[in-house]
């Protein structure tokens, strides 16, 4: 077989069908025919994943000198009014005259021309664009009507009578604890703040598994600062697509502050981050750009960049890498709400809001492999849910017990997959399709010399060590190729 075969694309639906058959991901409630769209259930294997992923995107939080906190998800009226969120957190629905099927009317539009986004037009330039296209109804046939606001937020009734709302963004809590947060921490300017949480948005049409959901988790970084002093310590080469020039360009970072594209040198500093770190947990970087929003950018930002992953022959937004400003802290001091301002300043915010369930799924869709043999999920060792899996090649003869001793001496006890049912050969395919990279297959041989067969999932390649290398080797793989330790630890 050539490994040179795998496809290079992945399909929705055969990434859901591993998951389905995996137990990585699936629909909440999934026992019921009429069960509602836009809520999605990680397993157990796929939770070890999005727990990984956020081990690492920790890291990068940490390099930033920021500390992380946890926020409410429900949040009062009198917050989402400052915030702006009530006036302008809506989209642009259109319904079936015949069947009433209702559509969300920008997605409806990527999906004939999914090189541009159609976000912020106008009801009559949405209506244009609709006739241009010959846009039907896409379960009867019927035309399309007019097109209405739809409100995206969750409200929901607080005790007897107080108005609230599920946040539609996990940043608000960050913005409303700002200030609990400086005078207690002891830091200075800039202060970095994070948090992994729920976000909730009522979605007209929730589709395309975990990239638009209701319920979804978000990881924001939100960098408070006074003085734009930053300094530019990773100078990535970028793709960066600029609708308004009509060209993409790969260009240095440095360059591109230097040129204007980039405005701010926060805006410099928080785009290499990360893009520091989606190369690090497994993206390539010709799948990573940058595109430079103009009136498409959120009605609160300065500048605006969203950081877009290439899926199949089109884009989806990953990241928004957003200049806020002194917007939000501003806003919640008209609204009454006191300490905003630091030493006569109210500081200026950059974010970076990434939607933690679109960076898992497109990480695993990029991630997946497929031959005429098998598929299998080519993930980094430190993403991967277990370091690796022991297999004793039989369930007799001691061969059993010596898999059980090496399991419960490894340092790593707590993230190995153990397995002694069914074929060798099954028992590699079920670890790969989960992403395990390394393998160590205990047989009789293990009980004389006190060897292992380890084997790598990419490439299948396979050869014997000591025991007493398993562990080491496991620590090596994270950053050395199979052949490199194969020439340092092959046991002969």
């Amino acid at each position: 077989m050539d490994n040179n075969e795998d496809k290079k694309y992945t399909s929705d639906e055969e990434l859901t069908n591993l998951a389905l058959s995996r137990g990585i991901f699936f629909h909440t409630s999934e026992i019921f025919s009429d069960n509602i769209s836009g809520f999605w259930e990680y397993g157990p294997v796929g939770f070890r994943i999005f727990n990984n992923l956020l081990t690492q995107w920790r890291k990068l939080v940490n390099s930033m000198n920021g500390v992380e906190i946890s926020g409410s998800v429900v949040l009062p009226k009198k917050v989402l009014q400052a915030s702006g969120h009530e006036d302008n957190f809506f989209d642009m629905e259109i319904a079936c005259i015949k069947c009433g099927s209702v559509y969300r009317v920008d997605k409806l539009l990527e999906e004939k021309e999914n090189s541009r986004s159609f976000e912020g037009l106008s009801e009559g330039e949405y209506l244009n664009y609709i006739k241009e296209y010959g846009i039907k109804c896409a379960k009867c046939g019927g035309e399309l009507g007019e097109i209405k606001k739809f409100g995206t937020m969750f409200p929901l009734k607080i005790g007897e009578d107080v108005q609230g709302y599920l946040r539609p963004e996990a940043c608000q809590s960050i913005f409303l604890d700002f200030k609990r947060v400086f005078d207690t921490s002891g830091r200075k300017f800039p202060l970095v703040i994070a948090q992994v949480g729920k976000a909730f948005r009522n979605e007209i049409s929730p589709r395309n598994n975990l990239i638009r959901q209701r319920e979804f988790y978000q990881n924001d970084i939100e960098i408070f600062f006074v003085e734009d002093n930053f300094e530019l310590k990773e100078d990535y080469t970028v793709q960066i697509y600029d609708k308004e020039k009509n060209n993409t360009m790969n260009v240095n970072i440095s360059a591109a502050l230097s040129d204007g594209t980039i405005k701010n040198k926060v805006t410099a500093y928080a785009l290499s981050k990360i893009y520091g770190f989606l190369l690090s947990i497994g993206f390539d970087k010709d799948v990573i750009r940058f595109r430079k929003l103009y009136e498409d950018k959120a009605f609160y930002a300065e500048e605006s960049f969203d950081l877009e992953i290439k899926k199949g022959d089109s884009w989806v937004e990953l990241v928004a890498c957003n200049h806020r400003g002194i917007h939000d802290l501003s806003s919640y001091e008209k609204y009454g709400a006191k300490g905003m301002n630091i030493d006569s300043n109210i500081p200026k915010v950059f974010e970076l809001s990434m939607g933690t369930d679109r960076l898992f799924y497109l990480l695993l869709l990029v991630s997946m492999k497929k031959d005429s043999e098998r598929r299998w999920l080519s993930l980094d060792s430190k993403i991967s849910p277990f370091k690796y899996a022991i297999f004793p090649l039989v369930s007799k003869d001691g061969v059993d017990s010596k898999a059980s001793e090496i399991f419960e001496n490894s340092v790593y006890r707590d993230d190995i997959l153990y397995s002694d049912s069914g074929s060798i050969g099954k028992r590699y395919r079920k670890a790969e399709e989960i992403g395990v990279r390394l393998a160590f297959t205990v047989d009789y041989e293990s009980l004389e010399n006190e060897t292992v067969t380890i084997r790598e999932s990419d490439s299948m390649k396979q050869f014997r060590i000591s025991i007493n290398y398993i562990d080491i080797i496991t620590k090596e793989f994270e950053s050395n190729s199979f052949d490199q330790l194969k020439n340092k630890y092959e046991y002969h």
